[in-house]
């Protein structure tokens, strides 16, 4: 109950520390190559915040009208997309009560999702077990539940995560409904019995506990995205883990600066939670993966390597077919439309990210990153009423992505 009782607090006194009431969102129009390279330079503005570059610039009251006048400068077409932040961190709760039992339609604390990683092993003990690899940095486990059937055979494997951005709860919400569907439809849907005899399927739900806490916390910060971890000689927290990678590290995309959103810590794996994912695999050279997947919010895209420059891979082939796979299936559901591509030339630079280091470093051609609903009319507080819909397609995809692999 009093699990409960604190979840209900939460909804109702929201995010006491940080508030973003007042704060816009500003959303740039047909941008010329020399626009999105003076944008480029407002990456380097510790109050501004793009959500997703070049397109969206979160910017506080007290820069509004300063940003502004440099758009308008610079002859950037632009308009105000969100009015005010707080409203729409505080409209994602629908006020649908809570209980006891796990509710996928519905977003939720880390206590819980921990608890409901539990729940699985107990409802699916023939299907469901609990792999830790590791603690994060404020001592929390870094948990994945692995989903298969023992066949006493070799099987391929796939991995998906959540919540590495913890600012982006939709992702974790989704991807928990799809984990359900898979171990719940396997005694009455042939394509699952077959994805799960074929494969054992890894889910880390949350990559970043700590910061995913204090988006939660009514002292913390709704926006939080990146790690907990200090930085020597500043006083701003945290590494972003999908820039800490060691494959290309340190490039385009990447920010040296600490109070920046894409810091990419002092080396390559300066980060616990990242050290952690990366021992996992090179743990086990005998195990062949063929999927890894990132997903994040917001964008509906899907993005291959690489993401640390415009050259597309050798493998895009292949990729480019699975993407297409991937998005044809989502669309089936609710038609909502995914677009696909190389993470660099179709969204923009990122070194030191998941994907490359997947490819990169690990050689599993099916790495991508998903960024999940919406196109940025709610942007990270999607409203919980589309959780279940944004989990429906993107179960669609991930099903559909395995058994374009695994048939001959």
């Amino acid at each position: 109950m009093f699990r409960v009782v604190l979840l209900s607090l939460y909804v109702a006194v929201g995010f006491a520390a940080k508030n973003y009431e007042g704060y816009k969102v500003l959303r740039m129009k047909s941008l010329s190559e020399g626009q999105v390279e003076a944008l480029r330079l407002l990456l380097d503005e510790q109050e501004l915040d793009f959500w997703n570059f070049p397109r969206d610039l979160m910017v506080p009251p007290s820069q509004l009208a300063s940003v502004k006048e440099y758009l308008d400068a610079k002859n950037i077409d632009f308009h105000v997309w969100i009015e005010d932040v707080q409203l729409k961190i505080d409209s994602r709760f629908s006020g649908k009560p809570r209980t006891d039992e796990f509710d996928y339609s519905v977003y939720h604390t880390l206590d819980e999702i921990y608890e409901w990683i539990d729940s699985m092993l107990a409802d699916y003990p023939n299907l469901a077990s609990i792999v830790n690899i590791g603690k994060s940095y404020e001592g929390r486990d870094l948990t994945v539940l692995k989903m298969g059937v023992d066949t006493g055979k070799t099987k391929r494997n796939a991995w998906f995560n959540s919540l590495i951005h913890s600012r982006e709860w939709v992702s974790g919400a989704a991807c928990m409904y799809m984990a359900n569907r898979l171990m719940s439809e396997y005694s009455t849907e042939p394509d699952i019995q077959h994805l799960l005899e074929t494969y054992d399927v890894y889910y880390m739900p949350v990559v970043n506990p700590d910061g995913y806490l204090h988006t939660w916390d009514p002292d913390g910060d709704p926006m939080w995205r990146k790690t907990r971890s200090p930085n020597e000689g500043s006083s701003c927290l945290g590494t972003d883990g999908n820039r800490n990678y060691e494959y290309m590290w340190g490039g385009q995309g990447a920010s040296p600066i600490p109070c920046f959103e894409t810091y990419r810590g002092p080396g390559p794996f300066s980060e616990v939670e990242t050290v952690a994912m990366a021992d996992f695999f090179r743990s086990r050279p005998d195990d062949v993966f063929d999927i890894y997947l990132d997903y994040h919010a917001f964008g509906q895209m899907i993005l291959s390597p690489w993401g640390y420059t415009a050259d597309y891979p050798l493998d895009y082939a292949t990729m480019d077919e699975a993407m297409k796979v991937m998005t044809d299936a989502i669309f089936d559901v609710h038609g909502m439309n995914y677009t696909y591509g190389a993470s660099g030339p179709t969204l923009y630079p990122t070194s030191g990210d998941t994907i490359d280091w997947f490819y990169g470093d690990q050689n599993i051609i099916h790495s991508y990153t998903f960024e999940i609903r919406d196109e940025g009319e709610y942007g990270f507080f999607l409203p919980e009423d589309q959780i279940i819909p944004t989990g429906e397609e993107n179960y669609a995809g991930f099903v559909a992505l395995c058994l374009h692999i695994a048939t001959p």
